[in-house]
C-alpha cells in the first residue's frame, strides 16, 4: 500500500518534468559555468593578429614551377585547422612538419608536385586534407607554410 501511495505522488511530478512551459524562452541559454568564464576558462588558441606590415611569402621554387605568392599566416591558419592533426605526429606516414628528412625528397619533386599531392590526395591523405570545402588557394597556402618550415 505504501508503494501505491508513493507512486501516485510521484507520477504527477514526473509528468510535470515533461511540461515545456517550464523551459526558458528561446534564445536564452543556460548561465555560463566557471569553466567557461573563470580565470582558467578553456578558450581556443589565439591566432596571430594581422599586421599592417607585409607578411613574407613563399620563395620561387628552383624547379621552374610557378611560385604561388601566398600569405604564410593564412597558410598557418589552414594548417592548424586541417593538416596539423596528421602532420604534427606523422600519422599514417604523413611527413612531420619541420622534419627535413621527411620533406627533402618531396621538395625535390617541386612545388607543383606538392600542390598536386595536397589537392588530389596521396597515400593515406585524402585530397585537400579531407576538407573538400577548402579552396585550392587555401591548400596551396598550407603547402607553402609546410614547405617553408624546412627550407
Amino acid at each position: 500500500m505504501k508503494y501505491v501511495t508513493l507512486l501516485t505522488m510521484l507520477a504527477p511530478l514526473s509528468l510535470a518534468a515533461c511540461d515545456q512551459s517550464a523551459m526558458p524562452p528561446a534564445g536564452m541559454g543556460m548561465a555560463p559555468t566557471p569553466m567557461q568564464t573563470g580565470p582558467h576558462a578553456m578558450r581556443p588558441p589565439e591566432l596571430p593578429a594581422a599586421s599592417a606590415q607585409p607578411v613574407p611569402t613563399a620563395a620561387p621554387s628552383s624547379d621552374g614551377s610557378p611560385a604561388i605568392q601566398s600569405d604564410l599566416a593564412h597558410g598557418l591558419r589552414v594548417y592548424r585547422q586541417t593538416c596539423a592533426f596528421c602532420h604534427d605526429k606523422g600519422i599514417s606516414g604523413a611527413p612531420i612538419i619541420g622534419e627535413a628528412s621527411d620533406w627533402r625528397p618531396r621538395l625535390a619533386q617541386g612545388m607543383t608536385a606538392l600542390y598536386a599531392s595536397a589537392l588530389q590526395g596521396r597515400n593515406a591523405m585524402p585530397g585537400k586534407g579531407g576538407n573538400p570545402s577548402l579552396a585550392d588557394a587555401d591548400v596551396r597556402a598550407a603547402v607553402d607554410y609546410l614547405a617553408g618550415q624546412v627550407r
